[in-house]
């Protein structure tokens, strides 16, 4: 079922500022000198998601997905903050590269602050899938609340070691995650055939219990569809799922390396007919949505609006010197030490042993609490019995909301 016609409109005036976004960018390189990528040919399939996801989800986007963050509701003015590197950033204060976010703001996803090397949000942020999936099992979630997890890469990070590690974790535990994987056929300055000997989607085939699908990301209806879908699978199975998006790289992989350095007229031109833009707007049309007189009248807006909130970032405040040491860590409520250190009488204890006491003390105090790690087992408890009695004492179970369904098919998405 394709999406309600405002949405529609919504997502091609957000196509249109993320054009225009790109646009300004490119015309200000003087000002623009940090290293940014765009959303350029991902717009479709990133506003999809970022239309569908609720305030209790959590989604840890990678350095081309703005299109996403103004699916969410972010104004392109807080991200020009950013990019500009201005006192008012949203995300860090003017202290991380653009599209680098971490956000804690109402009505708006949870977005945790991540590494910008390639892959690297994989294992931190499946381990926060791992999170939500404990708390459900423990009864210390809202019930009515299914969160999802959403980990935004691009197709070439698939290749990481990282990434194999999050998606075995994720099927062991079924997590309650989406890997979101968009293809543009492109590395840094090197093609898939260069770098890969399959897709995400053809990767995922050898994870056994990783529901994935494969779409094509430039049609904003389709993807809406299968965004849909995949979330809806998510919520009610608590359980992992890969959705695989192929969409056109239009711009420069980044501000850094031109488009022009390394691909030909050929290879641009078979992007450029893929760009979602003029896809939807010919949607739009087609089926009586909107007429061009209309389009063109939030073509014209939007470029203004986008040239105007560029002006007023940058004449916003810089940071004050004053401030590069806040928010660094999180100001800590011990303050003091108490009780005895060296009790009179007491036999010495090894490291391990104090270590396991601590950890003991830690999971009888906080139920969220959960402990694990390489190859920290059940009945030995980790190669020096650092883990030993743990999973006697609290359990081993990470999960109790299993899902009655078993497969994609059986699932009734309403």
């Amino acid at each position: 079922m394709a999406p309600e016609k405002d949405t529609l409109i919504k997502a091609y005036k957000l196509m249109c500022t993320a054009k225009a976004m790109a646009d300004v960018y490119d015309a200000n390189r003087t000002v623009t000198k940090y290293v940014h990528s765009t959303s350029r040919g991902h717009e479709a399939i990133q506003l999809a998601l970022g239309f569908q996801l609720k305030a209790f989800d959590y989604v840890s986007p990678y350095y081309r997905d703005e299109s996403l963050l103004l699916g969410i509701g972010l104004k392109p003015y807080e991200l020009m903050l950013q990019l500009l590197a201005k006192a008012d950033d949203p995300f860090s204060g003017g202290r991380s590269y653009y599209s680098h976010p971490s956000l804690r703001k109402d009505g708006m996803p949870v977005i945790p602050h991540q590494s910008s090397a390639t892959g690297m949000q994989a294992i931190p942020t499946t381990g926060l899938a791992h999170g939500v999936a404990y708390k459900e099992s423990q009864g210390l979630s809202n019930p009515l609340e299914k969160s999802v997890v959403v980990c935004s890469m691009g197709d070439g990070s698939v290749t990481e070691g990282e990434v194999a590690e999050a998606l075995q974790m994720a099927v062991l535990k079924k997590l309650p995650i989406l890997y979101f994987i968009q293809d543009n056929d492109w590395g840094i300055s090197a093609t898939g055939s260069e770098m890969r000997a399959m897709n995400a989607y053809e990767y995922a085939a050898g994870f056994k219990g990783l529901e994935r699908r494969s779409i094509d990301g430039s049609d904003f209806v389709e993807s809406w569809q299968a965004v849909k879908e995949a979330l809806a699978y998510v919520r009610v199975h608590r359980a992992p799922m890969l959705l695989h998006a192929k969409v056109p790289l239009l711009g420069h992989h980044t501000s850094g390396v031109r488009k022009e350095w390394y691909r030909t007229d050929e290879d641009l031109g078979s992007h450029q007919t893929n760009d979602p833009g003029p896809k939807l707007r010919l949607y739009l049309i087609r089926e009586n949505l909107a007429s061009d007189f209309d389009l063109k009248a939030i073509e014209e807006e939007t470029t203004l609006e986008v040239a105007k909130q560029f002006e007023d970032a940058k004449n916003a405040n810089d940071p004050k010197i004053i401030t590069v040491l806040d928010h660094i860590y999180t100001p800590s409520k011990a303050t003091l030490e108490t009780g005895v250190r060296c009790p009179e009488g007491k036999e010495p204890s090894v490291m391990v042993d104090a270590a396991l006491h601590a950890i003991d003390e830690i999971m009888r105090t906080h139920p969220e609490a959960i402990f694990y790690g390489q190859d920290v087992g059940k009945r030995l408890g980790g190669v020096f019995r650092e883990a030993a009695t743990l999973a006697d004492k609290y359990g081993t179970d990470t999960r109790s909301l299993y899902s009655r369904f078993n497969s994609w098919d059986e699932c009734n998405w309403g």
